[in-house]
């Protein structure tokens, strides 16, 4: 048992379009430009248009938004007597937690000026305990094969097999397939357009993915 959970392969898909998706996180701290943390800042994260969610910052700058769907957001914070502060393309991945922190420089007048940045994916994540790689919706729509397999098949450290997921690190045991957090027995098929992420995990599996 104990050798099937380190070669065994699971694979998560974030279907947007069923109920019991699995949930991102995303917390941070606000600081002004001398370094103190902002309180009583208001951080929302919109989608399309629309906002998805939203928290305010503690007395030490602190904010947390959860439950997030996984995606790809914009982040807006302000703070009165604060320039406000926008975030494009900041990635939330499912069931992972996701930090980002915010330096807001202060002012003397009210202004409806923000600035705006572009989200940098950071290259070690703090809330990472595995390995393996998450791909996003925006990253599966520039790939030939868009299926679940297929996205999973182009992960280092998965042997592709016409496209499909062969064996993984030269393993003989098969992937085993999470939809929304749910294993999956049988035909694991979603539709291409309902696929908003998929999570490959090689190695150092959850414990809540049991053996």
């Amino acid at each position: 048992m104990f050798k099937n959970l380190l070669t065994t392969l699971a694979i998560l898909i974030a279907a947007s379009t069923l109920a019991m998706a699995q949930q991102g996180r995303l917390k941070g701290k606000i600081t002004d430009d001398t370094g103190e943390p902002v309180p009583f800042a208001n951080v929302i994260i919109e989608k399309g248009g629309s906002q998805m969610g939203g928290a305010s910052s503690d007395f030490d700058g602190n904010y947390d938004i959860n439950p997030i769907p996984p995606g790809t957001y914009t982040l807006k914070a302000s703070c009165v007597g604060m320039q406000g502060h926008v975030a494009n393309n900041i990635v939330i991945p499912g069931n992972k937690i996701t930090y980002y922190d915010i330096k807001m420089v202060s002012s003397s007048i009210t202004q409806t000026e923000f600035v705006v940045v572009d989200y940098e994916i950071p290259l070690i994540s703090k809330d990472n305990t595995t390995s393996g790689e998450s791909v996003t919706a925006e990253e599966i729509a520039k790939l030939p094969n868009r299926s679940a397999e297929g996205v999973a098949a182009s992960v280092g450290g998965v042997f592709s097999a016409d496209g499909e997921v062969g064996s993984i690190r030269g393993a003989r045991e098969g992937a085993v397939y999470y939809i929304d957090g749910v294993r999956v027995i049988g035909n694991g098929s979603v539709p291409q357009g309902a696929i908003d992420q998929v999570d490959v995990i090689l190695g150092g599996t959850p414990a809540q993915y049991g053996d």
